[in-house]
């Protein structure tokens, strides 16, 4: 527990230091539940407009690998006691970058590889970095296990976040590329 945060908070505070890892974990699962739903609605549209999705065989792979993070640091907020929320911080400031990169891409961001005949997003983000939705990935789940204090945690999961974002990333270009040129 975070003792400087239930001085600053008092009595009344307690409660909510002591659930604040549960509190964000419900906020990572609404979160994503909101993304699906998004994407669903997204993959729909563009399907329906000819776009084609490619390379659906790892996508399984990355669901799996969301729900099991999510699912084991679920599990840990129930027990946990040790905390630092300075990377709770950091983890919401990324939020404002997430959902930045969901707006600008509006109906083309979707969680699968769907690829349609028009030139890619040339927003201010995406004229810097190519995937900064990886990015925001790949920072949110080492904050995560940062904010749970859990180095093997975060040694197992960012190793395996690293390895899919990779093939998703290699997928995805492979994908887009004749759109690098519309």
């Amino acid at each position: 527990m975070h003792l400087d945060l239930v001085f600053q908070l008092g009595y009344a505070g307690l409660k909510l230091v002591k659930m604040i890892d549960t509190y964000l974990m419900v906020y990572i699962i609404l979160s994503r539940l909101f993304e699906l739903i998004l994407s669903k609605k997204n993959t729909r549209i563009l399907l329906q407009e000819g776009a084609v999705e490619y390379y659906k065989s790892h996508y399984k792979f990355i669901v799996s690998y969301h729900i099991i993070f999510i699912l084991f640091f679920f599990a840990k907020s129930l027990s946990n006691e040790i905390i630092k929320v300075e990377y709770l911080y950091l983890f919401f400031m990324i939020q404002i970058l997430r959902y930045k990169i969901i707006f600008d891409l509006g109906k083309y961001w979707t969680t699968r590889i769907i690829v349609i005949d028009q030139p890619l997003i040339n927003t201010w983000i995406f004229r810097r970095l190519r995937h900064p939705n990886y990015l925001v990935v790949f920072f949110e789940i080492i904050l995560v296990c940062l904010f749970f204090n859990d180095f093997y945690s975060l040694i197992f999961f960012t190793t395996i976040n690293s390895i899919l974002l990779g093939v998703r990333i290699f997928y995805e270009e492979k994908a887009n590329k004749y759109r690098r040129e519309l």
